[in-house]
Order: structure tokens, then sequence, then C-alpha cells
């Protein structure tokens, strides 16, 4: 009986419990509409914070790259007086900086050329490292050798890629000369070829040119003569046998310029300069430099006087300047007219024609040109331009007309004497398919044995491309042309 009760009260709660489970179809319609929306709102919400992530993780457009940025700095305690060399030492297809440093730090340093992060520094065991380096595979491993000389004791080390010490040659006496590296006799084989200053073993006031093996280190000749032998050896073929000889000048001696069989050391000729009471007996510093055919050498002097010879050492022409010619000279076709021109100076730096003297172009120096200029195209306008230090500048002229095109202030302490005095090197350092440009900028005394001095390595960008200025003097033969590299 309790059951039969409660049958309408069970069939009450199944009807109830069935319309919940089949609502009726509008009030579906209408919670379906309300999901949607909702769901439409988020997707709004997820769209709109997608596209601000988006925007905000868009990488900006790269601005181009200017001219006269620095790339990178190193702190030094003194300056170069020399140049560096650019060269990949280990064939890892990244390039370095080889240099050396003056008085109060005297090593030699190797830097990645990208980022000026020192990779290793060798310390001489005498004085100062001012000498130009020269780099080159001297002993057919595929990785290059660092040769740099102290000024002081005359010691020429040879750095393997790492930096560790391969050998030490004792010179006749200190040496500011950079090393010229060639095959002078013909038999597949490097010699070494350097200028030593005068004093030393039995020196006096005599300065030597000495050819060694690069093999062993033999002395194959040695030539003395009055002055210091500071400028690198220039090597050229002077009498046609097809052999390399050598010609260096005299610094403080006899103004002469002097010329050398390369196998042998004979001398063939020698060429007097003029003298002056103003520069008496300074001669020349820096070495020779040869047109593209290399059957003219011109020198400038310290007295003022340019000279162009031919190869039998005879005067093909002379100009003279009243100027103080210290700085290393440059060959090379300025404003592809198919002449080259010859570039130098002093307190002015000068254009002239390699074929009679003419004067193309000047402009003044606000100091002195010291190591010379390299050509390249600084200013990135496709051009050439000619690239020079100037005290704590950077400045490049238009090689055609003269006219300023780039410029780099460098100071960064601010000494009455602080400047740059170490040669331009320029290549593409980073790999980027643009130039850079080393050097060293500080203070650099023998004062005190140098306690004062600082320094500071840098490397600013160039605005052009083109092919690398890596040694000094363009090429290991020394000839001051880049048509030689």
């Amino acid at each position: 009986m309790r059951l039969l009760a409660a049958l309408p009260l069970l069939l009450l709660l199944s009807t109830l419990a069935l319309a919940q489970d089949n609502p009726d179809p509008m009030r579906r319609v209408r919670d379906l509409e309300d999901r949607v929306k909702k769901l439409e709102e988020e997707l709004k919400k997820l769209q709109d914070e997608l596209a601000e992530l988006k925007k905000s993780n868009v990488p900006t457009q790269a601005k181009p790259r200017q001219a006269g940025q620095l790339l990178w700095k190193l702190d030094m305690t003194s300056d170069l007086k020399g140049s560096g060399s650019l060269a990949d030492l280990d064939g890892d297809g990244k390039l370095e900086l080889v240099f050396g440093s003056y008085f109060n730090d005297q090593h030699v340093y190797c830097v990645e050329a990208a980022t000026g992060k020192v990779r290793w520094r060798h310390a001489s065991d005498g004085g100062p490292l001012d000498a130009s380096t020269t780099c080159i595979d001297l002993d057919g491993d595929g990785k290059l050798e660092s040769l740099s000389a102290d000024s002081a004791s005359g010691s020429l080390y040879c750095l393997a890629h790492d930096g560790k010490l391969k050998w030490t040659l004792k010179l006749p006496s200190g040496t500011d000369s950079p090393c010229a590296v060639a095959d002078l006799d013909g038999d597949g084989k490097l010699e070494i070829v350097v200028g030593t200053m005068w004093g030393g073993r039995g020196g006096g006031k005599n300065g030597r040119v000495c050819c060694y093996s690069a093999a062993d280190r033999q002395l194959i000749w040695q030539r003395d003569y009055p002055g210091c032998v500071q400028s690198e050896p220039v090597l050229l073929d002077l009498n046609g046998d097809k052999i390399l000889d050598v010609v260096t000048t005299s610094w403080r001696g006899d103004n002469c310029i002097h010329a050398f069989e390369g196998k042998t050391g004979e001398p063939l000729w020698t060429f007097q300069t003029a003298d002056d009471e103003r520069n008496k007996g300074m001669g020349m510093y820096h070495g020779v430099a040869l047109n593209k055919a290399a059957d003219t050498i011109f020198a400038a002097t310290c007295q003022g006087d340019v000279y162009a010879i031919n190869l039998k050492g005879e005067q093909v022409w002379h100009l003279k300047f009243k100027d103080y010619l210290f700085g290393a000279t440059l060959v090379a076709d300025l404003d592809a007219d198919g002449t080259e021109e010859l570039v130098f100076g002093g307190g002015t730096i000068y254009a002239v024609s390699t074929k009679d003297g003419a004067l193309k172009w000047k402009q003044p120096m606000n100091k002195s040109l010291d190591r010379g200029a390299v050509l390249c195209d600084a200013d990135g306008d496709g051009d050439l331009d000619v690239l020079f230090n100037d005290g704590h500048l950077v400045r490049a002229l238009d090689a055609k007309t003269g006219e300023p095109s780039f410029e780099y202030n460098a100071r960064f302490k601010g000494s009455r004497w602080e400047s740059i005095s170490s040669a331009p090197i320029v290549g593409d350092f980073d790999g980027d398919g643009l130039l850079e440009y080393f050097g060293v900028i500080g203070l650099g005394t023998s004062e005190l044995d140098g306690k004062n001095n600082y320094g500071m390595a840098f490397a600013i960008t160039l605005g052009g491309k083109g092919a690398a200025w890596s040694t000094f003097r363009a090429n290991l033969r020394r000839t001051g042309n880049p048509a030689h590299r």
C-alpha cells in the first residue's frame, strides 16, 4: 500500500529529471549564444595580447653603420712608435692584430681584430718593442710567426701563432727597423733583412744592414755605413738578375741611400742626398718607395728634398720643400688616370706626380706626418682616400683632390704630447664587408723610463670597402706601394 501511495511522487520526480535532461529548445539556444559571446570576447583579448607581443618582439631595423664609430679599445701603459700587423695567425678564418709597445709597457700584443680581446702578450727582456711587426709563415706549417724587435737591446723575437717564443736573434745593436722578408738568393727559402742603429759591438757611429737565413738564423751578410739604419729595407730587383736586392737609408749619418746585392750584400751604388745647416745630417728615417713597375725609386729627406732615382742610382728629378719631411712615403695612382702619385710630408702632406714631380695637392697638418699614410675608402663614397694620423686625429683626404673627407678625434686623456704615434692599419676586422682602422694613442717618452707613459689601442669603423693595408708600407718587401701586396 505504501508503495502504491508513493508511485505518483516517483512519477513526478521522473518527469522533472527528464525535463532537465531535455531543456526547452529556446533556453538552450540562449545558453549557447551566451557561451559563444563569452568565447568571442576571450578570443578578442587573446588576439590583442598576441598583437602586442609580436609588436614588441619585432627586431628594429639596424641603422646604417657610420664611419668614425669606436669598435673597441684596450688600455695600455704606453703608446706605439711603429706599426702593427693584421693577419690570421692560426688559420681559423678570424683576423688578429699584432703590435708592440714603448717604454713602461714593453710587450708584443696579439688581440682579436674584431673585439680587441687579448689573445696573448710577450714581454721584452730588454727595452721597448717599437719596431713595426712582421707576420709570415717562416717554417711552412701553415701558421704565421710574428717578428718583433727590441729597440734598446737589439733582440729580434720570433713568436709562434699562440705567442710562445720560438727563437731570439741578437742583432749587433738596437733597432727601429721593420724586417723585410723574401727569398734573396733564388733558392726558394726565405731571408730576413733588418737594419740596426749605430753603436753596439764595435759599431761606433756606423749602423748595419744584416741579412739572415730564416731557417737557422745564420748571418748571410752584413754591411755597415755611417748613421743609424732606422729604415725598413726595401726589396726590389736592381740589376735585372731576377733576384731581389736591398735598398736602405741613413738617419743622422751620411745622408745617403745605399743599394746592396740581395744574394751577397755587395754594394751596388750609393746616392748622395743634399744636406743643410738647419737639419744637418738628419737624412732619412724611413725607407724609399717604388712605383708599380718597380723601375723608379722615391725618397724624401728631413732636409726637405724629394728625389726620383732610377735603378742605377741616378737622379731623375728633384724637388725642394721648406719642410721636415720625416714621414714614410706612399706611391699609388690616386686619381685613376694611369699615372701614379707620390705622397709624403712633414708639417704639410703633399701629393706630386711620379712622372715629373708636379704638385697635385697639399694640405697642412695639425702636428706632423710621422708614420706615413695608407690608401683606402675611408668615407664610403666609393673612391679612394689618403688616410693618416695627425696628432690625436685620424684624418683622411680625398685621394684625387686632397680635400678633407674624414676625421676622428681619438683624444682620451688630453695631455699636451698625447698623439697617435703608430702607423695606420686598415682592413675588415669583423667580417662585415666594411673597413676598420687600428691605431694606438697615448704618451710615449723615454724620460724616467717612461713611468708617466700611457696608451690606448683602439679600432674604429670606416665607411668603405676594399683591400686591407695590413702591414707597414703595404707589403713585406716594404715598397710603400699597394700594387705590390
